[in-house]
């Protein structure tokens, strides 16, 4: 066997190891919580580690987390157990983090076997996907997207094959469903898999797959079921169902809004920076050379092809911001643009020029773009930058409250997580079609006292909610005491109900 062999044999177990190893050199230093959901996403896995159940415990009243699927609390909480010391116990969530997004990369290998491609296909693409630098701000905090990617991948591992069975449906569509129960998004796979399986016409397959995922839900349903109404209205936006979401926007509010560039993220990081005139006809160029890569594997793995245009569309549809929707996609659209490229280049003359500019322009663009953040490790600056503000209030906040205190705050599980303070959101919005709108000063100041909150805190005059504290700190009979300031920094407040 030649060595040429016997490095496509191992390669899928060589991207795994590697990915690994970018994955735990991706960890940064940055405070749990920066982004929000990350936060509570760990206060949620803290809650079941202590026998709290799915509940929101930095919130008063604890109320039920029916916002977050609840599949990766539920595997950091394991975690939580082995070893119950915060922040330290961190470091087993990177492993955990790093390992799930190797599994994706050792499962996307295996699979691009089935699109009949060269090698140096795969050799290429891959490790650019999976170096790409939004990928590694991800990996690098605790998302759920790894756990998805994994998840996904490994089920379409199962599926997409020549002598599929029901056998390998019930591995695929328990998968997929445990995928969901990680991103509610993961809709998209079950419903990629169950419709390619019945267009193949393997309708028992099919229906397994169907059934399967179903079942895997059924504990999440029941969940939801069983807490109707529980969180308050004005943190749903926040906190609520993805229907109580659609409520505030309305029946149709979101649809007007449809976002037909949602795989714009992906041309960014692949394109230089030039004029419109030139940047948008590249732009359609390379996703037409994407586009051209998928449907020519339509044949050879349905369930792929189907799962990832039934994702894109449903993101398409999401109101929340989509980029970090479209980043775990970098993988697989390397894939398929390098591999749609190579299939048109054996088309003639014309299209060769064409797909050789398109080179030209992503190597200009991607390649130095990917250089300076990974020399810098720029893709870990933006977590570590939210962090700095939190690092100086934090230690006011311990050591000016009481244990009682509830502090109105951005990235409040952050803050609970590190001061032990219950904390709620101190920018408090609504839906209004794809767009939000603030809650009125006297909503939220109405919202702070039924709550009991006896601080208010500011990371920074750039806060969402500091145009509201300035107005309240400067009122006549303000309802807030300086206590901390750092000037064009990080603030904290007294808060006092108005009489």
């Amino acid at each position: 066997m030649s060595w040429r062999e016997i490095a496509w044999r191992r390669w899928p177990h060589l991207l795994g190891f590697g990915v690994f190893l970018v994955g735990l050199w991706a960890q940064g230093d940055a405070l749990v919580g920066v982004f929000y959901d990350d936060g509570i996403y760990v206060v949620l896995a803290k809650a079941l580690a202590t026998g709290e159940g799915y509940r929101n415990i930095h919130l008063p009243g604890s109320p039920p987390g029916v916002h977050y699927p609840f599949l990766y609390p539920a595997a950091l909480s394991l975690l939580w157990r082995l070893w119950p010391s915060f922040p330290a116990n961190v470091a087993l969530f990177q492993l955990l983090d790093s390992a799930a997004l190797a599994v994706a990369a050792w499962a996307i290998a295996l699979h691009a076997r089935r699109l009949e491609w060269p090698a140096a296909v795969q050799y290429v693409a891959l490790p650019a996907g999976f170096l790409a630098f939004p990928l590694l701000t991800i990996v690098g905090v605790r998302f759920s997207e790894p756990l998805f990617l994994a998840l996904w991948a490994t089920s379409l591992l199962a599926v997409d094959r020549d002598d599929v069975t029901w056998r390998h449906a019930l591995v695929a569509g328990l998968l997929a469903g445990l995928a969901t129960l990680t991103r509610t998004v993961g809709v998209a796979v079950i419903g990629g898999i169950v419709v390619a399986l019945w267009i193949r016409r393997r309708r028992r397959p099919a229906i397994t797959a169907a059934v399967a995922g179903g079942a895997v839900l059924l504990p999440w349903f029941a969940w939801l079921l069983a807490h109707p109404g529980a969180v308050d209205p004005r943190i749903a936006s926040n906190y609520g169902t993805y229907l109580d979401a659609a409520g505030q926007a309305g029946t149709l509010g979101l649809l007007p809004g449809v976002n037909l560039g949602v795989l714009g993220p992906l041309a960014r990081l692949a394109l230089p920076a030039v004029p419109g005139i030139v940047w948008y006809p590249l732009a359609a160029l390379l996703l037409g050379v994407l586009l051209w890569g998928a449907v020519s594997v339509w044949r050879r793995v349905p369930a792929f092809a189907l799962s990832l245009a039934f994702y894109v569309i449903v993101v398409a549809l999401w109101p929340y911001a989509s980029d970090r929707f479209v980043w775990i996609l970098a993988p697989w659209a390397a894939l398929l643009a390098l591999g749609g490229g190579w299939l048109l280049w054996r088309r003639g003359t014309v299209v060769r020029w064409a797909v050789a500019v398109l080179a030209v322009a992503v190597a200009a663009g991607y390649l130095p773009r990917e250089a300076t953040s990974l020399g810098g490790r720029g893709f870990a600056r933006t977590a570590e930058g939210i962090s700095a503000p939190f690092r100086l209030l934090l230690p006011s906040i311990t050591a000016e409250t009481p244990p009682e205190t509830v502090v109105a705050v951005s990235d409040e599980a952050l803050v609970y997580l590190y001061s032990g303070r219950r904390a709620v959101p101190s920018h408090l919005f609504r839906w209004q079609g794809r767009r939000t709108d603030p809650l009125t000063a006297d909503e939220s100041v109405a919202y702070f006292c039924e709550n009991g909150v006896t601080h208010v805190a500011l990371t920074g005059p750039g806060a969402a909610a500091g145009p509201m504290v300035r107005d309240l700190a400067s009122a006549e009979e303000s309802v807030l005491e300086s206590l901390f300031q750092v000037t064009s920094g990080p603030a904290l407040f007294r808060f006092s109900c108005p009489d």
